[in-house]
């Protein structure tokens, strides 16, 4: 912004010099702008002149700027809450109910019936008997023998032993007397009386009372159940969803004007006194611009 105004200022300043060397122009005596036959400087003079400039002011002012500030806001929301109602329905209810009928059946019964049996009976007798039993008797006697003695106990004791394949061995055989049994073994039959139990089956007759299957036809009452449908109004909670509007808070960024001051620059045309240099009479035109010279 503050270089746009400085461009225009010094745009303005030069439409301005332009002007006032074409006003010193037009002012010339005719005589004097006889092109000169060289392009030499010709006699300079000061004079003040007055120049409209574009300078830079400092001011102090307000301002309206917006910043986002967090604020606390209340606003409607809905929820869905479980609200009791109270509803009639009408539903339909299957019962069985009973129902009891007389059948004819085929009923097997136990008749008591009075039987005369036969039966045997163990009939137990004891009676002497003579057995003849053969036994061995032994019949014999006691004979005294002579028979070859053994080896002494001193010869036992000391382990001799007598070869008689040896010639050495020349002691003469000892004998001893001995008692030997001498069987006579002989068989006889010997009466033997002894108690004989006797068991025996005689017959009887008894009577019984014995139970007999009879099939009979009866009337029987049966029992059963049938369903019937029947409609029952009742009353029942039902929780039902209702949308609840309620006031709850949020936090919500918003744009909020603050007025502040501040210190701006600002390009303002003021008039400026200036001194400049001039030619008594402009040169020609190959040299007007060449010999011009400002003096601040």
């Amino acid at each position: 912004m503050f270089q746009r105004h400085l461009i225009n200022g010094l745009l303005a300043s030069f439409a301005l010099v332009v002007a006032s060397s074409l006003a010193q122009a037009a002012c010339c005596p005719p005589p004097c702008c006889t092109p000169a036959p060289s392009c030499e400087p010709a006699p300079m003079i000061k004079k003040t002149i007055t120049v409209f400039e574009w300078v830079p002011e400092t001011y102090e002012t307000t301002r309206t700027t917006y910043k986002t500030e967090m604020v606390q806001e209340a606003y409607t929301a809905y929820k869905m809450v479980s609200v009791p109602e109270v509803r009639t329905i009408t539903r339909h209810i299957t019962k069985m109910v009973p129902e009891i009928r007389e059948e004819m059946r085929t009923i097997t019964k136990l008749v008591p019936t009075t039987e005369v049996r036969t039966g045997y009976k163990r009939v137990v007798s004891y009676r002497h008997e003579t057995t003849f039993v053969t036994k061995v008797v032994d019949r014999g006697h006691w004979e005294t023998v002579m028979v070859p003695a053994g080896p002494s106990l001193l010869d036992r004791l000391c382990g001799r032993k007598c070869d008689p394949c040896d010639p050495c061995c020349c002691e003469p055989q000892k004998f001893k007397c001995k008692k030997v049994w001498v069987p006579c073994k002989e068989c006889i039959q010997v009466p033997v009386t002894k108690c004989v139990k006797h068991v025996e089956c005689v017959p009887y007759t008894y009577t019984v009372c014995v139970n007999k299957c009879v099939t009979v036809q009866e009337p029987v009452k049966v029992c059963t159940y049938k369903c019937v449908t029947e409609a029952v109004t009742e009353n029942c909670t039902v929780n039902v969803s209702k949308c609840v509007p309620y006031t709850a808070t949020r936090c919500v960024a918003k744009c909020v004007p603050v007025t502040e001051k501040v210190l701006c620059t600002r390009m303002v045309c003021k008039p400026v006194t200036k001194e400049v240099c001039e030619p008594a009479c402009p040169p020609p035109a190959c040299c007007k611009i060449k010999h011009r010279l400002f003096c601040f």
